[in-house]
């Protein structure tokens, strides 16, 4: 896509979507800038004490596998710009407080509680796109979405620990978080606040209101091949995160500076990967882009593993986050598209935890079997079992649902005001209360898809 071509569509974005995204990014870098020098910082605290380390993931997930449901419910029933404005201005103190202690567990706690805000903003975010870019451009605002991450992936991390060593602590960080959270809530005042209709079903209670979500996604059986891939691939990750670094001592022979070389060139890989997504969304559609995505990241990580030449694990590594980036927009365009309206937040909710139960469960088994069994073997065999899972379910109605659902949107169903399907009951479940396939009713006839 030419430079031009790229500013004309960012244009036909909108302001609104334009504000949206400049605050994710004010928010995200300064969150991976923190954590980061957060784990530096209570590693000097500890002497080094590489179990901390892993109290630190139990203190960024387990929060946010308790509060995303919340945020998905809060999404649909609430004012999804004050839920994200007021989690922005939450999250001002809490980061603040972090340079007045050297407790760890009170750094633990903070960084809980800034973890929980973040999980409880983010429903709002993701649900709020598809209601201020139009349907045809969801695919590529998705994609610079994408793109911003990998980076921020690949730059937050070095500059919180570069302001770390400069001040000398946790000042100059979390002064420079705290700012970022400030003018992302100064950019979402900004944004309209639109009425929302009243949701078509009266609240019974925050657990039945999950609980529902939870139903919906199991019924629609897209949605739940999608929620397979991402229970698989979390557990997967689970296993290779805290498993990297011996890797690279254990395999690769490396020193500290190659492991982070390694997560380097994995964000290298990310700032491509959407331009990627993007092309194949288009091309191939968006649920076949996802399923292929599964499959090849299952087929990088067996290789990965058995990879013990230093240059032969880059070029695997820069493949992989290309295929990681490249899956993001696809995913998220998906949902946009084929999630039904009123449960659009719970369903981005449910898909969070998807990732985040399974990570914290591949953790445990780490510390269980990570001195017993052989690093490479446990990653080769993680890289075995996700491949087998997806590959046996492609015959499944989910994954041929997924395959026929393109994202392409008749132009004719726009213009008699019916939205993208996600503003439609695709998804709705049948009066017997059984599985409904999750797919579009046969269109009026259109002039041209809109692609």
């Amino acid at each position: 896509m030419k430079s031009s071509n790229i500013r004309n569509s960012i244009r036909e974005l909108g302001v609104p979507y334009r504000l949206l995204f400049v605050s994710g990014v004010l928010s995200d870098i300064g969150g991976f800038s923190t954590v980061t020098a957060l784990q530096v910082h209570i590693s000097k605290l500890t002497g080094g004490n590489a179990s901390f380390m892993g109290l630190i993931s139990v203190a960024t997930l387990l929060p946010m596998i308790i509060a995303a449901p919340i945020g998905g419910v809060w999404a649909e029933r609430g004012n999804r710009r004050t839920i994200m404005v007021l989690n922005d201005l939450i999250r001002i103190p809490l980061v603040l407080l972090m340079a007045t202690t050297q407790s760890v567990p009170l750094l633990l706690l903070l960084h809980a509680g800034i973890c929980a805000c973040t999980a409880l903003f983010m429903p709002s975010r993701q649900s709020l796109i598809p209601e201020l870019v139009p349907s045809e451009h969801l695919l590529f605002a998705n994609s610079l979405s994408g793109g911003v991450i990998s980076i921020v992936h690949m730059l937050g991390p070095p500059l919180g620990v570069l302001l770390y060593r400069i001040g000398g602590g946790l000042t100059g960080v979390v002064v420079m978080e705290a700012v970022s959270y400030l003018a992302s809530a100064l950019l979402l005042l900004n944004l309209p606040n639109r009425p929302r209709a009243a949701p078509s079903e009266a609240s019974q209670g925050m657990l039945h209101d999950v609980a529902a979500g939870f139903r919906y996604v199991l019924r629609a059986p897209d949605l739940r091949q999608i929620f397979i891939i991402l229970v698989t691939a979390g557990a997967a990750m689970g296993l290779v995160m805290p498993l990297l670094l011996p890797f690279v001592h254990e395999v690769l022979h490396g020193s500290d500076q190659q492991y982070a070389s390694l997560i380097f060139w994995f964000g290298l890989g990310g700032i491509v990967g959407p331009f990627v997504g993007h092309a194949l969304g288009q091309k191939l559609g968006l649920g076949k882009t996802l399923l292929g995505c599964a499959l090849t990241e299952a087929a990088l990580l067996t290789l990965w593993s058995r990879a013990e030449h230093p240059w032969i694990s880059v070029a695997l590594l820069v493949l992989w986050g290309v295929e990681v980036f490249a899956l993001i927009p696809c995913y998220t365009s998906y949902l946009h598209t084929y999630a039904k309206k009123e449960f659009m937040g719970r369903t981005f909710a449910l898909f969070d935890q998807a990732v985040y139960v399974p990570q914290i469960l591949s953790a445990m088994v780490v510390v269980v079997l990570g001195s017993k069994i052989p690093t490479q073997g446990i990653l080769t065999t993680a890289g075995i079992c996700y491949f087998s899972i997806i590959f046996l379910s492609m015959w499944t109605q989910g994954a041929r649902t997924l395959m026929e659902n393109d994202g392409h949107v008749p132009a004719q169903r726009l213009a008699e005001g019916q939205g993208t399907p996600a503003f439609s009951d695709s998804h709705a479940p049948s009066p017997d209360n059984d599985a409904s396939p999750a797919r579009l009713a046969p269109p009026p006839p259109a002039p041209a898809p809109l692609d």
